[in-house]
């Protein structure tokens, strides 16, 4: 099994947000910043003076780590690993929407679909993940 991963340059992210409309494009059919899997947070008015200039604009993805907290706290156990890449998966059908991975993901990327009342988050496109093709300054790169 190998630990694949989105590796982030945030220096090189310009802001425009083209990863998280091609995320939502993939995986629910339409352009919806909140139905992301991976978010850009933007730091318009810095309040540290230690952030870089170069970083106002940050990528932040799934780490996934391990052990997954996510995992670890799920009480219907809606999570596995892909054999693949070793990305955490959330079973759709099994996930109820209790909001717990939310809480306890260290990176606070996990979210709720409010529409579907299931969590979401990057699966790494089952190891081809489309934000990374899709980014025109290549702040994101897939490793593997």
């Amino acid at each position: 099994m190998s630990k694949a991963k989105i590796v982030i340059h945030a220096e090189k992210c310009c802001g425009c947000r083209i990863c998280e409309l091609i995320c939502s494009l993939t995986h629910t059919g339409v352009f919806n910043l909140s139905k992301a899997r991976i978010r850009v947070c933007i730091q318009r008015t810095p309040s540290n003076k230690k952030i870089s200039p170069f970083l106002i604009d940050v990528p932040v993805v799934c780490e996934e780590c391990n052990p997954a907290p996510c995992m670890e706290i799920c009480p219907v156990e809606a999570f596995s690993r892909d054999p693949q890449t070793d990305a955490v998966l959330i079973d759709e059908d099994e996930c109820t929407g209790c909001g717990l991975c939310i809480e306890e993901c260290p990176e606070g990327i996990l979210r709720l679909d409010l529409d579907r009342n299931i969590a979401i988050k990057c699966d790494l496109c089952s190891g081809s993940p489309e934000c990374v093709k899709y980014c025109p300054t290549s702040a994101l790169d897939f490793k593997i």
